[in-house]
């Protein structure tokens, strides 16, 4: 096992990761995942002809298999398609116990992220698909089609183990049909499930009570509800913001540029739609509903739950509405805040302060370790910079950060 840091080892084999991915090379997809992905395999292999290379690149024309070595040595710090058990899944639960970890959410970065993307992203954002043979104006046709034969395989992969739980976006034009999507999935096997943060669910507001029995099912069952980064320009409705030379010349990873920009506005998405659940009465009529908000950083959550308070608390309006406890009022019976810290969970980047975030906002509950693995951007010896933030705040922050708080997504 991991040499964990002195203040962590207590939780060895205990801990909950929230942000995982599988990362098959795109030479693989087709067998993997079925026909109807090539032309996405096509563009993301001519794309990587034509970029810069880095461990999240998923063209690996010469691979050759999931051999890489589960070392404890080098754990956390293996990244890419070529790090072991991004592939073969049967090796993912060597790889958790080398790492400490007891269960872990699995994100797509294949076909299911792509077709999230081109899915999430407005038009101008949208890929040049005709060149791959997907007609003109297809592309949220296609997009949807990456989406099915990711969750196929999703619920292919769920029958493995309940310890790493494949996460599968969902989607439909009505609350109806995104409901008998993901009752199906769910009775297939799949505990976690994805909204497209920018979009509106089911073309409705998330507060929509037209929603309900989607939220319904969701909580009867246990199955987190996620957000995570991935074409989230639509709420801007183009990502020309960023078209300036200054924004040029940074980092980019599959799932998000890197420049200053990009890096100011990638909460926005997840904050609108978590603002919206909260002020619209969802996690009141729906209190063991719980939602995942995953590689948007964190920073931004604790400033929300004060404005939010803030809105409550100053509520004034004399027109009251039923809420399900049976009151009456414009005020929820809760304090947003407190259904931010009962519902919601936010992973931090490595990176991140957050034993500072917690020291000024409070919100202990709320985050959680998630390692992106094997993304680049889960960083290197992410439990080693996360304990060093963690350790002046004491064992029980530590372990509610790193096991329990995470539990609410990984539910038994």
């Amino acid at each position: 096992m991991y040499n964990l840091p002195e203040s962590v080892a207590p939780f060895a084999g205990r801990m909950t990761d929230v942000d995982s991915h599988e990362m098959i090379p795109a030479q693989l997809w087709v067998e993997e995942f079925g026909e109807a992905v090539r032309p996405w395999v096509d563009l993301v292999v001519a794309a990587s002809e034509n970029t810069k290379t880095n461990a999240n690149n998923m063209s690996i024309p010469d691979f050759d298999g999931d051999v890489g070595v589960i070392d404890p040595d080098t754990v956390w710090t293996a990244k890419g398609a070529t790090a072991p058990a991004a592939t073969d899944m049967h090796r993912r639960h060597e790889l958790m116990d080398v790492m400490g970890v007891k269960r872990q959410l699995m994100f797509p970065t294949g076909p299911g992220l792509g077709g999230s993307i081109l899915y999430a992203s407005a038009e101008d954002r949208h890929f040049s698909m005709e060149r791959f043979g997907v007609p003109k104006g297809q592309g949220y046709a296609f997009a949807r089609d990456l989406m099915r034969a990711n969750n196929e395989w999703a619920v292919g992969v769920a029958a493995i183990s309940d310890r790493f739980r494949p996460v599968t976006p969902v989607f439909g034009d009505t609350p109806e049909d995104l409901y008998a999507m993901t009752a199906s999935l769910v009775e297939r096997g799949i505990r976690a499930v994805q909204l497209s943060a920018p979009r509106l669910p089911g073309g409705v507001s998330p507060a929509h009570n037209d929603l309900d029995p989607f939220y319904a099912l969701l909580a009867e069952a246990k199955v987190a509800l996620t957000l995570h980064i991935g074409g989230d320009s639509l709420l801007f409705r183009t990502n020309d913001w960023n078209k300036a030379k200054a924004f040029q010349g940074f980092k980019d990873t599959p799932e998000v540029g890197m420049d200053p920009w990009t890096l100011s506005a990638l909460h926005l998405a997840p904050q609108n739609f978590v603002a919206t659940l909260v002020t619209g009465g969802v996690f009141d009529r729906h209190p063991a509903l719980r939602v995942g908000v995953l590689e948007y950083c964190a920073h931004w959550i604790g400033p929300l739950a004060q404005l939010l308070d803030l809105w409550h608390d100053n509520n004034q309006s004399i027109h009251p509405v039923p809420f399900a406890d049976g009151s009456n009022g414009r005020r929820l019976p809760l304090r947003p805040s407190e259904y931010i810290s009962r519902n919601i969970r936010v992973a931090p980047f490595d990176f991140e302060p957050v034993g500072k975030y917690i020291e000024m906002y409070g919100l202990e509950d709320v985050y959680c370790f998630a390692s992106d693995y094997p993304h680049i951007e889960g960083g290197r010896k992410p439990v080693d910079k996360f304990a060093t933030s963690l350790d002046p705040l004491g064992h029980e922050i530590m372990e509610k950060f790193f096991v329990t708080n995470g539990e609410l997504l990984l539910a038994e």
